[in-house]
Parts: structure tokens; C-alpha cells; sequence
């Protein structure tokens, strides 16, 4: 009998092309599931300085692969990491510091004492480099925490050989899946990668019924949907970023001192974060161009300030703040030909 009866099957789709353009859901797992990279502590992963060192190589994923886009939801697990990467149309280019040569995954014996892994050109289909990349670069600085820092040794290899993908067929899924990144850490007693796991997620149970390919097109061509499209970031970043800079110049002169910009959690994004008249203010800014549909405050829908509330409550935790008063407000801005028009609700909800 195996002694890890929930072991993922194939982790790849016979026959799918994973240069496709779509959505995938990736985890990577730490060799024998030790918990090198933190621990789950009320709920909340507490990471270790290799935990932290996992997200910034994640993070720098854009800069080395520009034809990707991964999703603002991901999460460090105390042995494994989650992410969702979109694929554009065209094979993902590589800049930057040179590929490494191996097979699916990180999968040469790199750890203390072995020799630095040469610098050859990635094989295989580009979800499979990216991984690689994202692993080869991130046991290479976790073999120096070992040397330089004392971080926990491990033996053979720092991540399992390959990894688990999941292709993400349609908005319905990719929210779901977003969702158990950004609760992961509540789950941790029900996760598959944990030893002392005491059950099984539903949400393992839903993610293993598929077990065929996205619908493809009746020539055979690539799928129809191989996944929610890589989504168009420059122009709607741009006008975001203008917003959110109008928004911080208007609530300075307000009175409120700003103390994060896009603070980023496994949740989700908070826009702006501040001190008010005593409060701690969480601040979500919409920016429109016109008012065809509606002011751009109206797109505060209830699921969204449900998120925030969250939002909210994971950083006073994180932050260790204790009971502080909490208000949530919203900044409207209508950029026009006659300028920017800013609105700043207080107590929004």
C-alpha cells in the first residue's frame, strides 16, 4: 500500500498542447512534503525567509517570460506553492539570465555540495521552462540560505521532479480557483500536501473530475477555450495607476497619511491603505473614462466589499495591529475631456 494515498495522477493532459493560450492552475511541491518555507498558524501562513524568497522568484516571472501574465492570486504553503499563470498566444520569449537545461521541473539533484547547474537553453513546451525556471532559480537561492544562512538542508532535490497543472476552462473555475488559493491557508488541515491532513478538501475532489482536455475546434485546431484569455493589461494598468495617483494626491489633502500602495496578499490586492481621524482606512479606487455604465463607484458590487472585508482582516492579522478601528471608503474618478473628476466616499460600506 503507497504511503501517500492521495498521490495525483499524471500531472499533464495526453495529447493537450500547453503552448496553448489560456489559464493554468500550478502547484509545486516541496520534495517529501517537509515544510521548509513557513508554517499555517490561526488560519494565516507565516513564512520563513525561503518562503519569501519562493514569492519574489514568482513575482519576477513577468520580467523573465514577458509574454506571460500570472494572477495576483498565489500562495506560499508551508511545503508547497499555488499559482495561476495566463498564457498569451505566441510562445512565451525569454530574457534575461540564461535557462537551464533539464527535463520537466527542477529536476537535476541540485542542493549543497552538488555542482551549479550549467547554463543551457529550456526544452519542452513553455508552461513546462517557466516552471522550470521558476524552480531551478529558487533552489539555487535556497542552497545558499543553507550555506550562508543555516537555512534546514535538504536532500536530493529541493522540489519534487515535476509538477501539477490544471488547464482552466472557463470563468466559473478560474473563480473557484481563486478562491481556495486565497483560503488555503484555512485549509491546511484538509490539504492534500499536508502529512496530518485529517481529511480531504471538496475542493480536491471537485479539481479531480476533470480528466479530459478543453473542447477543441471541430478542425482539430487548438481549443476553443483552453482557459479565460491572458487579459489586457497595459491600457487598463495605466488608467488604474492614474487613478490610483490622482486618488492619493486627493486624500492627502484630505488629511489621510497613506501607508501601502497595492499591498498585495494571497487575497487579493488592497489599492491604498491609510490613517484617517483615527481610523485604518481601506481604500478601493475605481477609475472610468465615462459614465456609459455607470459611476465608476457603482462597480463596488457586494462580492467585492466581501472581499475587502477579508482583505482587511488578513493584514490587521498579519500586521499584528489587535482591535483598531477599521472604515472602508471608495474613490471614484471619471478621467474626461474636462479632467479628472475624483469623489472620495467615506464609509462606503
Amino acid at each position: 500500500m503507497p504511503l501517500w494515498p492521495w498521490k495525483r495522477k499524471s500531472p499533464r493532459l495526453e495529447g493537450f498542447d500547453y503552448a496553448t493560450e489560456g489559464a493554468y492552475f500550478i502547484t509545486v511541491c516541496i520534495q517529501k512534503h517537509e515544510c521548509l518555507l513557513g508554517r499555517v498558524s490561526e488560519g494565516i501562513f507565516q513564512p520563513n525567509a525561503a518562503g519569501k524568497m519562493v514569492e519574489r522568484w514568482w513575482q519576477k516571472l513577468e520580467s523573465k517570460f514577458p509574454r506571460i501574465k500570472i494572477d495576483s492570486f498565489y500562495v506560499v504553503m508551508p511545503n508547497h506553492f499555488h499559482g495561476i499563470v495566463f498564457l498569451r498566444a505566441s510562445d512565451g520569449a525569454h530574457t534575461g539570465a540564461p535557462l537551464q537545461e533539464s527535463p520537466v521541473g527542477a529536476d537535476p539533484c541540485v542542493r549543497p555540495g552538488a555542482p551549479a547547474l550549467s547554463g543551457r537553453a529550456h526544452r519542452g513546451a513553455p508552461l513546462q521552462k517557466i516552471v522550470q525556471w521558476f524552480k531551478t532559480m529558487s533552489t539555487n537561492e535556497y542552497i545558499h540560505g543553507v550555506k550562508e544562512y543555516g537555512w534546514p538542508q535538504f536532500k536530493d532535490k529541493l522540489w519534487q521532479r515535476s509538477f501539477y497543472n490544471h488547464v482552466i476552462r472557463n470563468e466559473e473555475s478560474l473563480s473557484r480557483i481563486r478562491e481556495y488559493i486565497a483560503t488555503n491557508p484555512n485549509r491546511w488541515i484538509l490539504d492534500r500536501e499536508n502529512l496530518q491532513a485529517t481529511g480531504k478538501d471538496d475542493f480536491d475532489v471537485w479539481l479531480d473530475t476533470f480528466n479530459s482536455g478543453p473542447q477543441t475546434s471541430p478542425g482539430g485546431g487548438a481549443p476553443r477555450r483552453g482557459g479565460p484569455r491572458c487579459p489586457p493589461v497595459e491600457a487598463r494598468r495605466r488608467l488604474g495607476d492614474a487613478g490610483e495617483d490622482l486618488a492619493a494626491a486627493a486624500l492627502r489633502k484630505q488629511g489621510y497619511k497613506i501607508l501601502e500602495r497595492n499591498y498585495t496578499t494571497p487575497l487579493g490586492e488592497i489599492d491604498l491603505i491609510a490613517r484617517h481621524r483615527g481610523d485604518l482606512v481601506f481604500i478601493e479606487v475605481k477609475t472610468r473614462k465615462s459614465l456609459r455604465y455607470g459611476a465608476p463607484q457603482d462597480a463596488v458590487s457586494p462580492a467585492k466589499q466581501a472581499r475587502l472585508h477579508k482583505l482587511a482582516d488578513y493584514y490587521v492579522k498579519r500586521q499584528r495591529l489587535g482591535e483598531v478601528p477599521l472604515r472602508f471608503d471608495v474613490v471614484g474618478i471619471t478621467v474626461s475631456v474636462d479632467g479628472p473628476q475624483v469623489e472620495v466616499i467615506q464609509n462606503a460600506f
